[in-house]
């Protein structure tokens, strides 16, 4: 996992920017939210992006 990223977690607040790794990639988010199964950043396209350095 890169330095600044942390494992995507279900039930965790998400802020703007975070950083997460999930699925051996790591994505930005881009809307706040608290993460749920249905939200994890492989599917909700509206909530994370997968970053690209």
């Amino acid at each position: 996992m890169a330095a600044g990223f942390s494992d995507w977690k279900v039930k965790k607040q998400y802020t703007t920017n975070d950083r997460v790794s999930y699925l051996g990639k790591e994505y930005r988010c881009l809307a706040s939210h608290t993460s749920n199964s249905a939200w994890n950043p492989k599917a909700a396209v509206t909530k994370w992006q997968e970053y690209k350095p």
